[in-house]
């Protein structure tokens, strides 16, 4: 548990750009490539020059004893054995001046325990181990002064041992040189990586820091027409298509409800204003100690209990058509119960009507509550139009419901308006209604992924509404063709 004198820190925050740390990356990306690289190249060029060291001293120990014996005059005599007597080399001094080139880094390990080398030659230092060799033996050394050699150590067949080396000073300044060239190339790599990844991603993200500063903008003013200036195919210019059908939709939403606040606004003008001038006649009587006729008082009641109701079915409907599509439920909905409750509650309500359904059993997706109230605005907008004792007959068939009255019908130029928030059509402002039923129906069934339109009524006369709506599979039926 956390301790109550304790807070949690929140996540330092990255400060430095995103071209930053891309050209940093790309920076230690080329810095660790570089320097394998490097590596890879001064181990392999050292192991090189060590391999062609040995070699030369593996293969020089013969020929320089036999150039040996022939400064000492011995060149007349017969060819000499694979291994000259190494004794020759204690008969080598200064004097012999040819002799310098070949006898500088050669000595003999006698068996007795002593050594014998050239006059002048650098001894090697030599160990115990040396003298027990028993096959050609190359290991790294170092002189009595100080000098850094490689050796060769060579057991010979009196049980003495001929040691050759080579100075490793060459080999060293070498990879020295080497060393430091790498070194060098590889900060200047690094360097031009590092510059190179700043400019090329700044050039790359240009786009998205325009979009950011859009982003931004539309942040600070709120202002949803703000241009965005992001082309391409590339990600930067998916996110700023994206980004802009966003805003798109965002202000297409807001003027949806600034629109459904305007329109309910007005639509809740009148009949506020009557309950409030009936109300005020109550207030007004009881106030002044004159009460109301009965008749005149009932009326008045009468008229708030109605007043009332409408606001009650205003609010429900203005919350339905306010649902976010994301909320309806996403279930198997049987549709023939669905039109079998809806025409139990609207028979409820209209029992001068009389309801003809012909439905077989069908299946969508959604939410069955919504497709039910849809359906019954759709048979409240028959009744409310239709005379009484007049049929609303409902038919329906995989994908498509069809609700049909004997009232007026709805001309064809009003049609393409009769799905708009709080229309109403001039012959019928005068009756009870907000206006907002067949925009629930429309609404509704658009979040379903269907349609819902007019057609022409069977008879010439009446309205007839027809509701398409997707078959799920997942309850099979036999498609019939309905009427068009």
């Amino acid at each position: 548990m956390k301790s109550p004198g304790r807070t949690m820190r929140k996540p330092r925050e990255r400060r430095m750009l995103l071209r930053s740390r891309v050209a940093l990356s790309t920076a230690l990306v080329v810095a660790a490539a570089i320097a394998g690289i490097s590596i890879l190249s001064w181990v392999v060029t050292q192991h090189n020059l060590r391999a062609q060291l040995d070699e030369s001293l593996t293969r020089g120990g013969v020929r320089l004893v036999g150039a040996i014996r022939h400064e000492l005059g011995q060149a007349q005599l017969p060819p000499p054995p694979p291994m000259p007597d190494p004794s020759l080399l204690c008969r080598v001094d200064n004097a012999n001046e040819p002799l310098q080139r070949f006898v500088e880094g050669i000595q003999l390990l006698r068996n007795d325990g002593s050594v014998c080398a050239p006059t002048g030659v650098d001894e090697v230092v030599t160990t115990a181990q040396d003298r027990r060799v028993t096959t050609p033996t190359l290991r790294d050394g170092e002189t009595r002064s100080g000098a850094q050699v490689r050796v060769l150590l060579r057991p010979l067949e009196d049980g003495g041992v001929l040691v050759t080396s080579r100075s490793l000073a060459t080999i060293n300044n070498t990879l020295a040189g080497l060393r430091t060239t790498l070194i060098g190339v590889s900060v200047l790599g690094v360097a031009v990586a590092a510059a190179s990844g700043l400019l090329l991603t700044r050039n790359a993200l240009a786009p998205m820091e325009r979009l950011t500063r859009t982003a931004e903008h539309i942040a600070r003013t709120e202002d949803l027409a703000t241009p965005v200036d992001v082309s391409g195919r590339d990600e930067v210019g998916r996110l700023g298509r994206a980004f802009t059908a966003m805003t798109a939709a965002l202000a297409v939403s807001r003027q949806r409800q600034r629109e459904l606040v305007t329109d309910a606004a007005h639509e809740l003008r009148t009949p506020l204003t009557s309950l409030r001038t009936n109300v005020d006649l109550l207030v007004r009587s009881e106030r002044t100690g004159r009460p109301l006729r009965p008749d005149q008082r009932a009326r008045i009641l009468s008229s708030l209990q109605s007043q009332t109701g409408e606001f009650s079915d205003l609010i429900t409907e203005l919350v339905q058509l306010a649902r976010d599509e994301r909320e309806l439920a996403r279930t198997e909905v049987p549709m023939a119960d669905v039109i079998a409750k809806a025409v139990r509650r609207a028979s409820s309500r209209a029992r001068e009507h009389r309801f003809a359904v012909d439905a077989v059993p069908w299946c969508t997706i959604g939410d069955a509550s919504a497709l039910e109230r849809s359906l019954l605005n759709l048979l409240d907008n028959a009744v409310k139009f239709s005379p009484s004792t007049s049929l609303v007959s409902v038919s329906s068939r995989p994908g498509w419901i069809i609700v049909a009255d004997q009232g007026p019908g709805v001309p064809r130029e009003q049609q393409a308006h009769a799905f708009d928030r709080f229309w109403r059509a001039p012959e019928a402002r005068s009756l009870p209604g907000s206006g907002l039923g067949l925009a629930i129906v429309a609404t509704t069934t658009a979040a379903h992924g269907g349609q819902v339109r007019f057609l022409d009524p069977p008879k010439g006369r009446g309205a007839c509404v027809r509701v398409d709506l997707p078959v799920t599979p997942l309850c099979p039926s036999e498609p019939h063709a309905g009427p068009e």
